[in-house]
């Protein structure tokens, strides 16, 4: 019986991916453990290997095609057997109800599996093919129509494009981690009922702390000593109290993660990359800072693997480097909140009735209003604010 080949699931923070190539054609022998297919995600392209040995009898999944976890992209099996039976096999287990929007869903369409096949080689998006027919039996013929009619669009508007930016602009295409992260953002932005709540922190004593400890970090341990070790902690104690900051959403499901794994974004330059710190609950500071350098050397390395990727269940991104005081970020789906920390400058601020210099920071919470209340929300991120201000806790 042949084996189905399926998106491999690589990571709560990762539902889905697009094929980049694939490293064997149909008819060739691929070996187990031997790589097979270039998946991206909007944080990292991986090769994925065979699982079994034999020979790749059909792919389902084209190179451009969007593919979910579990979802079939190949079968690999013995010469002997059928690709047209197993082609088959696999029609029959496509959906008989093809979701059409939000509140709609259309069943039993008349769709013939030649329409269904030709349509999974080209990449297309059932949905729209629907709406382009609605109520009528689509076959071989509509499905090469639309085909022929999406190119022309796409002609068309890059005629258009090229017109309007004459020799004055470069153009380039929207690929890999970049395309990615695109639709990823994208889908996040339909999916969540996004809130954004800000509180200003005094880092004062923060950076008073990591100032006298810095250098022996360095000197001693071989590691620098940043902000992020003790946000992360103080992250994390902010989830013991409201663990619902660390859910995600699984259909009608709400899945509470008692490990606290925290993404931290990379910019690398060319990409932004998220390595998640695993088990923060359970780490000291120094073993903070040790494994997010190590991390964030990996991800502009270009050297990540999928280990340091997977399970992330919140995030936390750090734009003040660059001078940036606020924000609202977007979400990481399939998580539920991120926070942002911004800008640690010295401002005027009133202390028992004086104007006083001290260095402060806005960190803005953006989470799902689907799973987390506002109270909940506010309430997390003032407990994170007071353990920033009075650190000297979070070392031990």
């Amino acid at each position: 019986m042949a084996f189905e080949v399926q998106m491999p699931n690589i990571g709560i923070s990762i539902a889905e991916g697009t094929i980049e190539k694939w490293l064997k054609k149909e008819g060739e022998r691929v070996e187990k453990g031997e790589s097979l297919v270039v998946i991206m995600t909007d944080k990292v392209t991986i090769e994925i290997p065979a699982e079994v040995s034999g020979i790749l009898l059909k792919i389902f999944s084209p190179p451009g095609s969007k593919v979910r976890v579990g979802e079939t992209i190949a079968l690999i099996g013995s010469p002997e057997e059928s690709q047209e039976a197993l082609s088959e096999k696999r029609e029959a287990k496509l959906p008989s109800t093809i979701e059409v929007s939000a509140s709609q869903k259309i069943k039993d369409l008349r769709i013939s599996p030649l329409a269904r096949r030709i349509a999974a080689e080209y990449g297309l998006d059932m949905n729209e093919v629907t709406r382009k027919y609605p109520g009528q039996k689509i076959g071989k013929e509509e499905i090469l129509s639309f085909v022929t009619q999406k190119k022309d669009q796409e002609k068309v508007l890059e005629e258009v494009v090229k017109e309007g930016i004459k020799d004055k602009e470069e153009i380039k295409p929207l690929s890999g981690t970049l395309r990615a992260m695109a639709e990823h953002m994208a889908l996040s932005v339909r999916t969540a009922a996004r809130v954004t709540t800000m509180a200003e922190v005094d880092m004062t004593e923060l950076e008073k702390l990591r100032n006298a400890l810095k250098e022996n970090f360095q000197k001693e341990y071989g590691t620098p000593l940043t902000f992020l070790p003790f946000v992360i902690k103080a992250m994390a104690e902010g989830i013991k109290i409201y663990p619902i900051l660390n859910a995600s959403l699984r259909n009608q499901e709400i899945v509470l993660h008692r490990a606290v794994n925290v993404g931290i974004a990379v910019d690398t330059g060319e990409s932004l990359l998220v390595p998640v710190v695993k088990n923060v609950e359970s780490k000291n500071i120094l073993e903070l800072s040790r494994e997010i350098n190590h991390l964030v050397t990996k991800a502009r390395e270009g050297k990540l693997t999928l280990e340091d990727i997977k399970g992330g269940t919140i995030s936390l991104t750090n734009a003040g480097v660059y001078g940036a005081l606020l924000a609202t970020p977007i979400i990481h789906q399939p998580q539920s909140a991120i926070l942002w920390m911004g800008k640690v400058m010295e401002t005027p601020v009133v202390r028992e009735g004086k104007i006083v210099i001290r260095s402060m920071m806005y960190l803005c919470l953006s989470y799902d209003h689907r799973l987390i209340r506002g109270a909940q929300a506010v309430q997390f991120l003032q407990v994170v604010k007071k353990k920033l201000e009075d650190p000297y806790l979070l070392l031990f």
